[in-house]
């Protein structure tokens, strides 16, 4: 669902950019008191790790029966995880990233976050608490209950996700909207099942494993719970884990043929409707930095690393700005 520069009016693009950088702002006095706590820092490296699985999961595309591709987006994920105000941010920080190889133009970086960051991270994350809400007067267990609620969280938020890029396209001229919007939804309902079904994994993982690295368990039961941030260890070694991993899963899925090189569901909408020289006729004003990486696999390890290091150094300015920000008020 990455819009490509070029295919978006003017206008759209900035009033998106407005109402993303509005929303950034706000998050940021909105991401909690752990973010002040003295010992908050040991939180940084979760969020790099974090950063490097939802772009690695943003960079390799599963197939989707019809021709097209899906990917993770990521936006209630990580939101269940950190928050829905932070995950607005990590979201920008890693679209940027995917725009530096040409996946997502630069100056439709506030689009696509307005897409996958607000509707995908904040709608989707209170579709989420009001699921669990709902589950919680079952006997399901906790971790299932979180699981489940994020994969409809996350299926209903790339829906709509889908259904506002489709708007946003037709406005700027590029499909008419009672085809966008209908087309838009159609693939995005298939895609969804596999952004589903990973949100939900990954959640039920960090239950199991390290279930405190979830933020927002107070939200989702309405219960004050104190998280003790001092006992967290600083994961390097888990970091390089799962950092191989992630390699290993690219590299193999590449091997054997299991991920995808189609379209993806945006491209596929606009190929069948204007072709694809229209589409790669898109005019963009910049050339993407690292689009001389023509390796998958060295285009997927630089793009690890610049998320690791880009997200790290982000909530590392971030968290000491609002402890020191703490320290003074007191």
């Amino acid at each position: 669902m990455h819009i490509l520069d070029g295919l978006l009016d003017p206008a759209i693009i900035i009033i998106l950019w407005i109402i993303v950088i509005a929303v950034m702002i706000l998050g940021y006095f909105k991401m909690g008191k752990m973010f002040e706590k003295e010992d908050s820092d040991k939180l940084i490296p979760y969020i790099g790790v974090l950063a490097a699985v939802i772009f690695a999961f943003q960079f390799v595309n599963y197939p989707v029966p019809g021709g097209t591709s899906g990917h993770l987006i990521g936006g209630t994920l990580v939101a269940v995880i950190l928050g829905p105000w932070a995950s607005v941010i990590i979201l920008f920080l890693v679209l940027f990233v995917q725009s530096l190889f040409g996946d997502g133009g630069i100056l439709a970086l506030g689009a696509n976050t307005f897409n996958m960051g607000i509707i995908g991270g904040i709608v989707g994350f209170y579709i989420v608490v009001f699921i669990v809400k709902i589950l919680n007067k079952t006997s399901i267990k906790k971790e299932m209950k979180v699981a489940i609620a994020t994969a409809i969280g996350s299926y209903i938020s790339i829906v709509l996700a889908s259904f506002i890029c489709g708007i946003e396209i037709s406005i700027s001229g590029a499909i008419p909207i009672q085809i966008a919007i209908p087309a838009m939804v159609y693939w995005h309902l298939l895609i969804g099942i596999g952004e589903a079904i990973i949100s939900a994994l990954i959640i039920l993982y960090i239950h199991r494993v390290k279930p405190e690295i979830i933020m927002t368990e107070s939200i989702m039961t309405e219960k004050v719970i104190t998280i003790n941030i001092s006992k967290y260890k600083k994961p390097i070694i888990s970091i390089f884990a799962v950092t191989a991993v992630l390699l290993l899963m690219i590299a193999g899925g590449f091997t054997i043929g299991i991920l995808s090189d189609a379209p993806d569901g945006l491209e596929r909408v606009l190929i069948d409707q204007n072709g694809e020289s229209w589409l790669e006729n898109l005019v963009s004003p910049w050339e993407p930095i690292f689009s001389w990486i023509t390796s998958d696999y060295g285009a997927a390890i630089l793009g690890i690393a610049v998320s690791v290091i880009l997200m790290s150094s982000a909530f590392y300015l971030i968290i000491h700005h609002k402890k020191k920000n703490s320290i003074d008020i007191v």
